[in-house]
């Protein structure tokens, strides 16, 4: 972010406060903020101090990148007001987040007094202390079950805000190699039962959309099943369309198409009673024109991405998943549909449920077995 004022403006002395808070946020030159947020520090009469908040949204996805904390000063004479840069302050709420360890420290600071030697210090009350104490000394002589409970109990009373990847880095690293694995698998296990069984009711949901879909498998990509390694973040490989997936392949790191529709209970393969035949329904036809569009648009802007994404869509295929299985006969019929088509296959949402089921029934083999199974035993198995 630029500079928000000049090095040495003057504003006339007729302006309030409330002007030059103003001044403050038009001035910005930076063209990704959004909401902001201004407080006075101090209010004269002479002497005035003004923080403002801005938050820094993402170019690419308008959400919120990070916050921006400013500081300004301001003298009012009689000549008018002016600025004082070298008392300018700004604070970045990422890489690391200076705004978040201020707060801690003033928190920490007006609420208790520093000790007199030097060193690292956390401040807490006398009375946790205590407990803290007596807790750690108490610790050696638990059973491993009752220690188990304990972590339990701790985990429930963590605030999401308040915690972060690395918090949780630096509680590991010196944790014995076997319990990390343990508490990564069993992490691992909840989480993707979570998902699963979120991902079940939208497919059950009346009317789901497929932005609900997408969301929600953009989130939690293993649910395509261990075929892929990666899902690229990225959605507009040619001008003028948007595709919904691009995955990496494991198996040879190629590029594939995936397209998701909504799981609807019409039938995707219509039988013909005159020829004892099935046909793709207009929805399945429609889907398979879109995309066979993408995959010609793909392939004619292949030198371009290659140029600029180091990535190769050559003989880039495409999935839909789209709709709900029927019966037997139907299913046997979309089978066959698949087998003649080219570079293009079909899935329903009950075979990619099948797909996640078989993640999680891999998860509860292990646990039901009581097996230590380190994480390359199943790491073929279990995407992403």
């Amino acid at each position: 972010m630029s500079d928000l004022v000049p090095s040495t403006p003057s504003y006339p002395t007729d302006l309030s406060i409330e002007d030059i808070k103003v001044r403050i946020l038009q001035t910005s030159g930076n063209p990704n903020i959004g909401k902001t947020h201004q407080v006075v520090l101090k209010d004269g009469p002479r002497a005035f101090r003004v923080a403002t908040i801005f938050e820094i949204l993402d170019p690419a996805k308008g959400n919120l990148h990070h916050l921006s904390l400013q500081l300004d000063s301001y003298d009012r004479t009689k000549a008018g007001w002016r600025a004082k840069p070298d008392k300018k302050i700004r604070l970045e709420g990422r890489d690391p987040n200076e705004i978040k360890i201020l707060s801690k420290f003033l928190e920490s600071a007006l609420s208790e007094t520093y000790p007199d030697q030097s060193g690292e210090f956390h401040i807490v009350p006398e009375s946790q202390f205590r407990l803290v104490s007596a807790l750690s000394e108490s610790l050696p002589k638990l059973a491993g079950s009752e220690k188990v409970n304990l972590v339990r109990l701790i985990l429930e009373s963590l605030d999401a805000i308040d915690t972060n990847s690395s918090d949780f880095l630096d509680a590991f690293k010196d944790t014995a190699p076997e319990i990390v694995r343990n508490i990564g698998f069993a992490a691992r296990f909840v989480d993707y039962k979570a998902a699963y069984e979120e991902f079940r009711k939208l497919v059950e949901k009346d009317g789901v959309t497929e932005r609900e879909i997408q969301s929600h498998l953009q989130q939690y990509p293993w649910l395509f099943g261990s075929e892929y390694s990666e899902l690229l973040d990225r959605r507009s490989w040619t001008r003028d369309n948007s595709l919904d997936f691009m995955l990496r392949r494991a198996a040879d790191g190629y590029l594939e198409i995936v397209e998701i529709k909504t799981p609807f209970k019409d039938s995707l393969m219509r039988h013909d009673a005159s020829h004892d035949s099935f046909y793709a329904s207009s929805k399945l036809s429609q889907a398979i024109g879109q995309v066979l569009l993408y995959i010609e648009e793909v392939e004619r802007n292949r030198d371009s991405i290659i140029a600029s994404d180091r990535l190769d869509p050559f003989k880039i295929r495409a999935k839909i998943i789209i709709g709900r299985d029927h019966a037997e006969p139907e299913q046997l019929a979309l089978r066959s549909y698949n087998s003649h088509l080219n570079r293009v296959e079909v899935l329903t949402f009950d075979q990619l449920l099948r797909i996640g089921k078989r993640t999680i029934d891999i998860f509860e083999a292990v646990v039901s077995e009581a097996q230590q199974t380190s994480d390359d035993e199943f790491r073929d198995d279990i995407p992403f």
